[in-house]
């Protein structure tokens, strides 16, 4: 049952069901947050944490339709996104219980929508611009991006932290691990 619901979840045909039920799990808990008067001081941090849970759920399973060769015992694909639901478990249940008990303090009053829906619609065209300018340059326009947005002044981290961190995932990912990140339909036309 498990391999049949990852499968669906992972389908890219069924990817607008996934957000939908995913939209709609989350509007059910703002209501829920938003209606018992306890919890309406914290809506805003069980928010966050009920979208890591469902997150977390939700690739947990997806890690069921992953396919395993006959040689691989120990180690699958599936073996570094259950560790990450492994170690996110101990955490989101820390969490939960500090609010539920209310050693946390209360949400404070936030009045910057546009900015954080700035950053949402950068996060997704940062990701849509992997397929055509590849993983490398479009993290370093969103970092840029990113600490324009924060205030960050300085020319010399503009340059430095994006740099940096290209260089970083390039040796941990393509050196380290072998896994090679998206080059991007307009460099690959190029033969870079």
């Amino acid at each position: 049952m498990l391999k049949t619901l990852g499968t669906f979840l992972a389908a890219d045909s069924n990817f607008l069901w996934t957000v939908l039920i995913f939209a709609a799990l989350m509007g059910l808990f703002w209501v829920i947050y938003t209606k018992v008067p306890r919890l309406k001081p914290y809506r805003g941090q069980l928010l966050v944490i009920t979208f890591l849970t469902l997150f977390t759920l939700l690739l947990f399973l997806c890690t069921f339709s992953f396919r395993v060769k006959g040689i691989m015992k120990y180690t699958t694909a599936a073996t570094m996104p259950r560790t990450w639901c492994a170690l996110m478990a101990p955490v989101i249940v820390l969490v939960f219980v500090s609010i539920l008990n209310g050693t946390c303090e209360p949400d404070k009053p936030f009045r910057r929508w546009q900015l954080s829906l700035g950053i949402a619609a950068l996060v997704f065209a940062s990701v849509f611009l992997f397929e055509y300018i590849g993983y490398y340059l479009s993290s370093a326009i969103f970092l840029v991006v990113m600490m324009a947005l924060m205030r960050e002044r300085k020319a010399l981290r503009l340059i430095l932290v994006p740099v940096c961190w290209c260089l970083f995932t390039y040796f941990v990912f393509d050196k380290l691990l072998f896994i090679t990140l998206p080059a991007g339909s307009l460099f690959a036309g190029l033969g870079i």
